[in-house]
């Protein structure tokens, strides 16, 4: 038989395990970001903004990083972002929420001018995981935004 103290811990246990778990799912993947060079995770690149419209997920990158790049203009872009500044770009319009992962919208990057399949998706609340993709996620590669904390 359990003593009441023992009963006590496990239920404490419990309550602090289940609290953490909320704790996680309750982060919002909203704000701002620090992404880093696909090639070199340790190399800095931009602060972008993620904000929601219409329940829809849009990227907006709010400073490069670099001081020598932010006049950068997106010149191997096509369309209506050929040769728009970079810092200031909305570079993902339009994704929406299945099963905790946004996806269904297309994320520019703007060095090479191409758009890319991406799922967004928090991995802890410091992390938030991105994988860039073509065709299929398997032919893809992830990358990690780091949160800023204003």
């Amino acid at each position: 038989m359990l003593k009441i103290s023992s009963l006590k811990n496990i239920t404490s246990i419990l309550f602090f395990f289940l609290m953490g778990i909320c704790s996680v799912k309750a982060q919002s993947i909203f704000g701002k970001w620090k992404t880093f060079d696909v090639f070199n995770k340790d190399k800095e690149e931009s602060i972008v903004e993620i904000y929601k419209q219409n329940d829809s997920l849009f990227v907006k990158i709010v400073k490069i990083i670099p001081k020598e790049h932010r006049e950068d203009v997106c010149e191997k872009c096509e369309g209506e972002n050929k040769d728009k500044p970079i810092q200031g770009l909305v570079i993902l319009k339009g994704a929406t929420l299945k099963d905790n992962v946004w996806q269904g919208a297309k994320i520019l990057n703007a060095k090479n001018g191409f758009y890319y399949g991406c799922n967004i998706s928090l991995k802890d609340e410091i992390w938030l995981k991105v994988r860039g993709f073509i065709g299929y996620p398997f032919f893809g590669k992830t990358v990690y935004w780091k949160k800023v904390r204003d």
